[in-house]
């Protein structure tokens, strides 16, 4: 076990001056909490924020979205990208408005498109559970502090000592904020951290993750594909490679890929249409 009062201290006097104010910040609802980390995924949290107070009104809980349409869904969700995060979502909302939540706080994971650290921050943020919600992150200011020991396997076995007697959400709150303003991944601003003093400043010398550009990307050309279906009751292949000025074979890559993910539907007239918009 380690002694973490040189990180705890500093952190929670930083973060009680710093900390970032947001709706969802406020409650426990784990329909909410689960709304925001999915909206956030690969997403910039001051972006996904500005979704979430759009989405909260219009689906309140998880039947609210359960019976709508999913066309609707996926026009909602319009700009934020990876279409299919919305469609998983609609299958966890269906499942808790179908059995209710009570049959899923023990294994947050039952449902679709809630990976470990979804699970981990719903356990947290709504259910007061003692767990650190682990993301890159958290991950990076953890490794930066205590050194390259640190990974998923060390956080596990020091969890108590991390979070002394802090809330958990507290905890992993101060830290996303921290990483958001100060530690972050490029140029982070040691000369302000209020860990300077005893952080090992173990800087990895990783390869970066290329990530691929959004203009002309398959991103891109899926997000237009999905925005001609959406304003057409169904579309031929040639009328979508017209629009979209796609070649037969990476049209048919593109549409098999977001058939995979349950976007789209070729009927048995060869013509190709949302999912659910029969």
């Amino acid at each position: 076990m380690i002694d973490s009062k040189n990180f705890n201290r500093p952190l929670f006097r930083w973060y009680k001056k710093n900390k970032r104010e947001f709706e969802w910040r406020k409650t426990k609802d784990p329909w909410k909490i689960l709304l925001i980390e999915t909206l956030s995924q690969q997403t910039q949290i001051e972006r996904a924020d500005k979704y979430y107070k759009k989405f909260i009104i219009k689906y309140p809980d998880p039947k609210s979205m359960a019976v709508s349409k999913s066309a609707s869904i996926l026009r909602d969700w319009s700009g934020l990208g990876y279409n299919n995060r919305a469609i998983r979502l609609q299958e966890a909302a269906k499942k808790i408005y179908k059995d209710g939540w009570s049959n899923y706080v023990e294994d947050l994971s039952l449902l679709p498109g809630v990976g470990d650290y979804t699970k981990s921050a719903i356990e947290s943020f709504a259910l007061g559970k003692k767990v650190i919600a682990v993301d890159t992150n958290i991950l990076r200011v953890l490794r930066r502090f205590y050194g390259k020991k640190v990974n998923h396997s060390w956080i596990k076995e020091n969890t108590s000592s991390l979070l002394l007697q802090k809330r958990s959400r507290d905890w992993n709150e101060a830290i996303m904020d921290l990483a958001s303003l100060v530690c972050t991944k490029e140029l982070p601003k040691c000369d302000i951290c209020p860990l300077e003093d005893s952080c090992m400043k173990y800087f990895f010398n990783e390869k970066k993750k290329h990530i691929e550009s959004f203009k002309n990307s398959s991103r891109e050309k899926r997000g237009k594909i999905l925005k001609e279906l959406l304003e057409s009751r169904e579309l031929k292949f040639h009328e979508i490679s017209k629009l979209i000025k796609l070649n037969q074979k990476e049209m048919m890559y593109l549409l098999n890929k977001m058939r995979e993910d349950k976007l789209i539907e070729i009927n048995e007239n060869k013509r190709i249409v949302i999912l659910t918009k029969r």
